[in-house]
């Protein structure tokens, strides 16, 4: 099947081609051993940084290949063809490197930056806490400033962090600020690593920070807020603030993600469908499964130009909320027909569909729920409305002088 993304120019085909060929002969052999626990999921990973696969977009004297947007969004779709917890593990692991750069902090922290592009150091971003899930209003984790060391004081729990229990550098949000953070540093904590019912191979780590020192020069950010006991410490904090600008791109990666899973299942089912025979006919011509096939297509497509849309707006949040509500819910029912279609032998792992359903079902929990990107679809529905009702209320004499003096301006 063809990429998700549409009207690819030369230069992107070849990216892809190269791609393709790459994970073929360095991702593929080695999936199911990775689901079954016999290669750790970063003995795979870690080889890609040789080739600047890690941090495709950043510079290439960070390790990076300096490559687009799509670049990066044509990589993860063809990661999770084969494998959604590499790719996953691949992108949270750049998250410290990212925003070093996204806060200006490049200069006094780059020696961070190449050794996670590189691969030589594991990632991870740590922002979810046992309280503090879709309400992030409800995050405790605080830093507390110490003038005389010129440190601050980190304490705090997060969890359902990936790579959190194997990573070297972290980017720790709480309450009043953003820092990174080194496993190796006195009070960092690994509480446990998750088992799941998919995802096999990531590593989920629920971790805390035990009075953990953080130098002044490892704040991304801060604010002096006061620390408040109980339930007065909780609302709004600097930590969400601070993301609006990272949601649009995320949940377009997320729902290319999940068209990439996708797509795999459905090329299962077709192929599949159409050499079983039953009743002295291949299934694929009994309306009951060849229907399903249509129906799988008919949400592929459909998701696929969405996910388009989405990034051809990637500042519109609202539609890359609608992205990722469509194309991963779309993404799961797939997986789930593709398995019926298969029948018994679809539940086993003697084929990848099962695991293709069990992995795609995160990612509409993960990076916003169902329930939440309906939340922001919804509210942006509403404010575009008023916000049309203010023009159309407003007396066409104010409205033409409004953008008389905006021309003036500029």
């Amino acid at each position: 099947m063809e990429s998700i993304f549409l009207n690819l120019t030369e230069e992107e085909l070849e990216w892809k081609n190269e791609i393709d060929e790459y994970l073929k002969n360095n991702l593929g052999p080695y999936i199911d051993d990775i689901e079954q626990g016999k290669v750790d999921i970063w003995d795979v990973i870690r080889p890609m940084g040789n080739s600047g696969f890690i941090g495709i977009s950043f510079p290439k004297r960070f390790g990076g290949l300096g490559g687009t947007f799509m670049q990066e969004l044509l990589f993860s779709e063809q990661v999770c063809y084969y494998s959604l917890p590499v790719d996953m593990s691949r992108l949270s692991s750049t998250y410290p490197a990212t925003l070093i750069r996204t806060f200006g902090k490049t200069r006094t922290l780059k020696h961070y930056i190449n050794p996670i592009v590189e691969g030589k150091k594991i990632g991870c971003f740590c922002f979810t806490e046992p309280d503090a899930g879709s309400d992030l209003s409800r995050m405790k984790t605080f830093a507390k400033y110490d003038k005389l060391n010129e440190e601050y004081i980190l304490n705090g729990e997060k969890r359902f962090i990936v790579n959190g229990s194997v990573a070297d550098i972290l980017i720790v949000y709480a309450r009043n600020g953003g820092f990174i953070v080194q496993s190796d540093w006195e009070g960092y904590e690994v509480i446990e690593e998750y088992k799941m019912m998919g995802l096999h191979g990531l590593h989920l780590g629920h971790i805390k920070f035990n009075n953990v020192r953080v130098p002044k020069e490892n704040a991304l950010f801060y604010k002096e807020i006061k620390e408040e006991p109980g339930e007065k410490r909780l609302g709004k904090t600097a930590a969400i603030a601070s993301l609006q600008n990272f949601l649009g791109p995320e949940r377009a990666i997320l729902a290319a993600q999940a068209l990439g899973v996708a797509k795999k299942a459905i090329e299962v089912a077709i192929q599949y469908t159409q050499e079983r025979v039953q009743f002295k006919r291949p299934i694929s011509e009994f309306e009951g499964i060849s229907f399903k096939i249509a129906d799988m297509m008919t949400y592929y497509e459909a998701g696929r130009a969405l996910v388009q849309r989405s990034v051809n707006n990637i500042e519109d949040g609202h539609l890359a909320a609608m992205a990722k509500l469509f194309s991963c819910q779309a993404a799961y029912n797939i997986c789930d027909d593709a398995l019926q279609c298969l029948g018994g032998i679809g539940y086993t792992n003697k084929y990848p569909v099962e695991r293709c359903l069990r992995d795609v079902r995160l990612l509409r929990i993960g990076g916003g729920t169902d329930e939440i990107m309906r939340y922001v679809i919804q509210k942006g529905i509403y404010k575009r409305i008023e916000k049309q009702k203010v023009i159309e209320d407003m007396p066409k004499s104010a409205f033409f002088a409004a953008h008389e003096s905006e021309d003036k301006e500029e």
